[in-house]
C-alpha cells in the first residue's frame, strides 16, 4: 500500500492541506495513520475519496450531501438507482435555479431597454442622479 504525506496528498487531490484536516473533522475522510515521526500518512483510498468529493462538489453537491451519500454507501451500500435518484433531484434543482436566473436576466434586459428609451426624454438625467444610477 502506497502512503502519502499530507502535502503530497493535497497536491495530488488538488486541495490545500487545511482542507484535508477539515474533511477529517467532518468525517468525509478517515483520520490517517501517522508515521513514527508523527506525520499523517494517507492512502490511495483517501485519494480516490477526495477525487469523488471534488467531482461531487463540482456537480453542486454540498459537503453535507456528500457525507450522507458516503455514509450510506459504507453502511448499507448505495445502489445505482438510489444514486441516480439523487442526481435527478440535483438536476431538477439546477434547472429550477437556471429558470429563476433567466427570469432575472429578462427583467434586467427590460429595465435596460426602458432606461435607454427613457434617456431620450427630458428630466430622466435628473431622475437618474436622484436615484444614484448615473455611471
Amino acid at each position: 500500500m502506497t502512503e502519502y504525506l499530507r502535502g503530497q496528498m493535497a497536491k495530488m487531490a488538488n486541495v490545500n492541506m487545511e482542507t484535508l484536516r477539515y474533511y477529517e473533522e467532518l468525517g468525509l475522510i478517515s483520520i490517517p495513520l501517522r508515521s513514527e515521526a508523527g506525520y499523517r500518512l494517507y492512502s490511495d483510498e483517501v485519494l480516490s475519496r477526495l477525487v469523488f468529493i471534488q467531482n461531487a462538489k463540482l456537480c453542486g453537491f454540498t459537503l453535507k450531501e456528500i457525507k450522507k451519500a458516503l455514509t450510506k454507501s459504507e453502511s448499507s451500500g448505495i445502489s445505482i438507482d438510489d444514486f441516480v435518484n439523487v442526481v435527478d433531484k440535483k438536476m431538477d434543482k439546477v434547472r429550477s435555479e437556471i429558470a429563476k436566473q433567466e427570469i432575472k436576466l429578462t427583467a434586467l434586459a427590460d429595465l435596460r431597454k426602458n432606461l435607454l428609451a427613457a434617456d431620450k426624454h427630458p428630466g430622466v438625467q435628473s431622475t437618474l442622479e436622484i436615484l444614484k444610477m448615473e455611471s
